[in-house]
Order: C-alpha cells, then structure tokens, then sequence
C-alpha cells in the first residue's frame, strides 16, 4: 500500500509562494517588503519568503528551505524573515496547518483571487 503524499514537493512549495506573493502585492495586501509567507513540504521542514524582499518581485530562488526547530536547511542570498518565528510557533502547536500567509492590508474584507 503506497503512502500518500499530503504535502507539495519543494518545486511546488515555492512556486505556490512566488504566485501568492505576487498576488498579495497586486492586491495592494502588502507594501514595500512586508509580509511573509511559508509552506510545509514535510512534517518538519517548510520554504519560506526571504527578509529585505518585495513580496511581489520574488522568485523560487529567494526562498528559504528550514525545519521546525529553526535550523536553515537552504537559502540563497537572503536569510529568513525574522517573523519566521511566528510561522514555526504555528506549525508546531498545529500540525494540521500547511501554509501561513502574513500581510499588512488596508483593510481585511477583500478576497485574495
């Protein structure tokens, strides 16, 4: 019997990062270099957005490959966003979350499509 996959593989993970931010910028949810997102590839590892970057001029390149306990796995030119912390407390009291988004938006009613 063949395990299933519950979660995105690493290419996945980070052009799913790359399209929401350039979303959350289009939106105007994000301006400047706030913001961040991250997404879980396994039960102890996620990528996630870079510090010092425009949420909506990012590529897969950019992105920060991490485990749970902080430890960088990969990066590029840029280390995590300090607010990773944030995204790494939730993942370990909820394991049933796969993905957080941070924004700043002028308001909060608006759909991101």
């Amino acid at each position: 019997m063949s395990k299933i996959n519950l979660y995105p593989t690493d290419e996945e993970a980070k052009k799913m990062i790359v399209e929401i931010g350039r979303r959350m910028y289009i939106k105007n949810f994000v301006a400047a270099n706030d913001g961040n997102i991250s997404c879980k590839v396994g039960d102890e590892v996620i990528w996630t957005t870079p510090t010092g970057v425009s949420k909506g001029f990012m590529s897969e390149d950019d992105m920060v490959k991490m485990r749970l306990d902080g430890t960088i796995i990969k990066q590029g030119a840029r280390k995590p966003s300090s607010e990773v912390k944030m995204h790494l407390r939730i993942y370990n009291e909820r394991t049933d979350i796969g993905a957080v988004c941070h924004a700043h938006p002028p308001i909060s009613s608006m759909a991101l499509t």
